[in-house]
């Protein structure tokens, strides 16, 4: 990949994120959440998407997404079924829910860990000092 290539895609990604984060902002107060993510849980759920894989990541490790969902943990917090989950390590079959809806879930799991990102072992544990 050239150096052009590779600063235009950190900058698609980067905007990518800015747009799902800020849009998770807006969407979950207005869907009658509780009280939307703060700016500081937003930051450590940056932190560990970073770590984890893109948000269509599907690489045969069993676990999906920004976040690395396994399946089971996706549809737990309300998750709907995804093709990936059948063709674990398929390409041609990536993770589909979009980045606000990831966001949405690891937040669910966040609070239903009582408020820690216990479920991303050490990657969490490293993001919760972010």
């Amino acid at each position: 990949m050239s150096d052009t290539a590779f600063v235009c895609y950190k900058g698609a990604v980067r905007a990518v994120l800015l747009t799902g984060f800020a849009a998770l902002l807006f969407a979950l107060p207005a869907a009658g959440a509780e009280s939307g993510p703060s700016a500081e849980w937003l930051a450590q759920a940056r932190c560990v998407h970073l770590k984890e894989g893109s948000w269509t990541a599907n690489t045969g490790n069993g676990y999906f997404g920004g976040f690395q969902f396994a399946a089971q943990t996706w549809k737990r917090v309300g998750g709907k079924r995804d093709d990936a989950f059948a063709f674990p390590g398929d390409r041609a079959h990536p993770f589909t829910a979009s980045v606000q809806e990831q966001l949405y879930r690891a937040w669910l799991l966040w609070k239903h860990d009582g408020r820690s990102w216990r479920s991303w072992g050490a990657v969490g544990a490293s993001c919760s000092q972010a």
